[in-house]
């Protein structure tokens, strides 16, 4: 049905946002390479990914509690972007936003998609300025996930042994 969708709004010229979420419960990192696959397929105009986030009275939120899985952490950055407070076992909160960051670097990386936004770029002065602009948020954001992941996995590295001399 997504597929006829955005095929049906492509032939009609209009802008497709794909809204992607990852970390629900039973995520695997298959079935999150499976979403990312997905999203290249549907090929849409833009994409948003998420992490999910448990909220006191959803059904995420009674389930993540009464199997052991939340942390006590915040759910946003000093700014808002989104930090995960889920933890599966084999599928801790680094590994969630590195797959973040890979769902973008394969969705926006493309041939295809990069095109898409040069041309806009070279015909269309105020699309220019807006995409310049992502461009630079989107360059700050990622180096602010690839510090998480670092601390997240400096944490959770064992202590160097000492050799007692």
């Amino acid at each position: 049905m997504a597929e006829r969708f955005t095929a049906n709004c492509k032939k009609l010229d209009l802008k497709v946002h794909g809204d992607y979420i990852i970390g629900l419960p039973g995520e695997t990192r298959d079935t999150i390479r499976k979403t990312i696959d997905f999203a290249k397929r549907m090929d849409t105009d833009t994409i948003q990914v998420s992490i999910a986030h448990p909220y006191p009275g959803t059904e995420f939120y009674d389930y993540a509690k009464k199997n052991n899985l939340l942390t006590i952490d915040a759910l946003t950055d000093e700014v808002g972007h989104q930090l995960p407070v889920v933890i599966y076992p084999g599928l801790d909160r680094a590994e969630l936003v590195e797959w973040v960051e890979r769902f973008y670097g394969e969705y926006f990386f493309r041939a295809r998609v990069i095109w898409r936004i040069v041309r806009k770029a070279i015909f269309n002065s105020s699309e220019r300025r807006r995409l310049t602009k992502e461009a630079r948020e989107y360059m700050a954001l990622r180096s602010k996930r690839r510090k998480f992941v670092a601390g997240q996995k400096a944490a959770a590295a064992p202590a160097p042994v000492s050799s007692g001399d």
